[in-house]
C-alpha cells in the first residue's frame, strides 16, 4: 500500500518532502492556499531539486485561480520534477464546484501553451473522502474498484479504514507542530498493517 502526505506550503516544505521520500512515501502534495500560506509551487520546486523518487503534486482548489495560472505553476514543477509532477484538484469535502472540469482545463492549457502532456491528475470531490485519478472520472463502489487515495487524519483507526475501503493508498495531512514525527509515525503504522497482512 502506498502512503502519501499533503503538506502546508512554507519554508520547511522542501525538507519535509525530502524526509517523506526517505520514509518511503510515494507522493507529497502541497495545497495552494494564497490567503493562508506561501506559494506552494515555489516550495515544491525547491523540493523537486532535493528529491529524486517521490512524486510531487501541486494541489489547487479549482476556484482560487484560473486554469492558466495553475498550468504555469505546474509547468515549472514538471520541468524541475521531470516525470514526478502531479496535479491535484479539489479536496475531499471541499467546495470546488467542478474539480474535474478545472483539472481538464489545466491539463489542456499545460499541453497547448507549455508543451507538457501526460501529467497525472487527481480529483477530490466534495463530500467524499478519497481522491480519484481523473482518467477514470467515475466513483467506484465503496472506493474499491479504482486506484483511490483516501485521506486520513492523524490518530485515525487505520485498520478500520483499510478494511472498509480497501484503498490503494493512504494520505496523511499532518496537523501538529512536529510534521516530521507525524510522517514517521504514520509510515510506521502503515508498515505494521502490511506486516499484519491487513494492507
Amino acid at each position: 500500500m502506498e502512503i502519501d502526505c499533503a503538506l502546508a506550503a512554507g519554508v520547511a516544505t522542501p525538507e519535509q518532502v525530502a524526509l517523506a521520500e526517505e520514509l518511503g512515501y510515494a507522493r507529497a502534495w502541497c495545497h495552494e492556499a494564497p490567503r493562508s500560506y506561501p506559494d506552494a509551487g515555489m516550495a515544491l520546486a525547491v523540493a523537486a531539486e532535493r528529491t529524486s523518487r517521490i512524486r510531487i503534486g501541486l494541489a489547487v482548489g479549482g476556484h482560487w485561480r484560473r486554469a492558466a495560472a495553475d498550468a504555469g505553476a505546474l509547468a515549472d514543477l514538471a520541468a524541475r520534477a521531470r516525470a514526478r509532477a502531479e496535479l491535484v484538484v479539489g479536496l475531499p469535502g471541499g467546495t470546488a464546484a467542478d474539480p474535474e472540469a478545472h483539472a481538464s482545463a489545466v491539463r489542456e492549457v499545460l499541453r497547448r501553451e507549455h508543451g507538457v502532456d501526460g501529467v497525472p491528475a487527481w480529483v477530490g470531490r466534495p463530500g467524499a473522502t478519497e481522491y480519484l485519478p481523473l482518467a477514470f472520472g467515475v466513483r467506484s463502489p465503496r472506493g474499491a474498484a479504482l486506484r483511490t487515495v483516501v485521506e486520513v487524519t492523524p490518530g485515525a483507526d487505520l485498520h478500520r479504514v483499510v478494511a472498509r475501503l480497501r484503498p490503494a493508498g493512504l494520505l496523511l495531512r499532518p496537523t501538529g507542530a512536529d510534521v516530521g514525527r507525524e510522517l514517521a509515525e504514520f509510515a510506521e503504522a502503515v508498515r505494521a498493517l502490511e506486516l499484519a497482512g491487513v494492507a
